[in-house]
């Protein structure tokens, strides 16, 4: 179970107003898939620098089931085989473009992933960080996103702690959740970005450490709160130690699996992700017209050429 007081602290934190230019995003998404959208999510650099106009806008729409939004049973089945799915859009809003970079994903898939049921940690490590509630289709929607966001972090917790000193404080939590999290992925970021990220909202991480401790048999000096410890057999950290290297493994498949599918799926996604390469890696990256007409054939070699450069990590 979930404290009361963690869900509280993210209630509050999702309640913050979104920026004029991610609502009409959401407007549009809402638009193109009616009655379907229970959710939609704001995350990623866009929330954390303040400026939905630069770059582009991370957002989650969470839909009631695959077959409620989409029109075809054959793309439904692809996009339940391996949630989430990602799509590309823009939208110009008074002279100004906004572009965001979307998921899909059912309600289903979403609790699964934001809790222990998913090894991965694709979607707990993510939502773990905070995020804005852009829209909720009611009450009830909203609590469930509550809930899914509290165990996230309640995830991203238990599954860390064994992998840290027997004792340890709070940002050394998540600057290793985190990091372990982004090295389970094929990124292009640098290897710090984990750190970073728990840097730019550490009082946050403090706050929902102390809030879901108990959650995760994380005990805390009653005095100053200071250190944190977590009591585990020497067997039970290897384990956890070695789930974490199969996390990474799978997740590097698993990025793979996800990019090919964008491939047919996702609008534009060769260019966007040619351009997120060159803008996180600084490497040049020149495809090949016949590798623009037919990725799944002729794009193996330039990846290979990337990694070889460091492009992923």
């Amino acid at each position: 179970m979930t404290a009361p007081s963690l869900q509280q602290l993210i209630s509050r934190q999702i309640s913050a107003e979104s920026p004029d230019a991610v609502e009409q995003l959401g407007v549009v998404l809402r638009q193109r898939y009616g009655d379907a959208v229970d959710a939609i999510l704001y995350y990623g650099s866009c929330l954390r620098q303040g400026d939905a106009l630069e770059g582009v806008v991370d957002l989650y729409v969470v839909v009631s089931s695959y077959p409620a939004a989409l029109s075809s049973f054959w793309r439904s089945l692809v996009y339940f085989i391996i949630p989430p799915t990602v799509k590309y859009m823009e939208v110009e809003i008074d002279g100004a473009v906004a572009r965001t970079k979307y998921a899909l994903i059912s309600r289903r898939d979403f609790r699964r992933g934001t809790s222990e049921r998913w090894f991965h940690s694709y979607l707990w490590g993510r939502f773990s960080q905070p995020c804005q509630l852009v829209f909720s289709a009611n009450e009830t929607t909203r609590e469930f996103i509550v809930d899914c966001l509290a165990r996230a972090v309640c995830t991203l917790m238990s599954r860390t702690a064994p992998v840290l000193p027997a004792q340890f404080d709070a940002m050394q939590l998540w600057r290793e959740g985190l990091s372990r999290s982004y090295r389970s992925e094929l990124r292009p970021e640098s290897g710090t970005r984990g750190i970073e990220l728990a840097d730019s909202s550490a009082p946050y991480f403090a706050a929902v450490t102390y809030s879901a401790a108990a959650a995760t048999n994380i005990e805390v000096e009653p005095a100053n709160q200071l250190p944190l410890s977590f009591s585990a057999s020497a067997w039970a950290r290897r384990w956890s130690a070695f789930c974490w290297r199969v996390r990474g493994l799978q997740g590097k498949c698993l990025s793979i699996a996800r990019w090919l599918k964008a491939l047919a799926t996702f609008d534009g996604g060769l260019d966007y992700a040619v351009w997120k390469l060159e803008r996180h890696t600084g490497v040049r990256v020149t495809l090949s017209d016949r590798a623009r007409r037919y990725p799944l054939i002729f794009l193996w070699g330039e990846l290979w050429r990337l990694y070889r450069q460091g492009a992923f990590r």
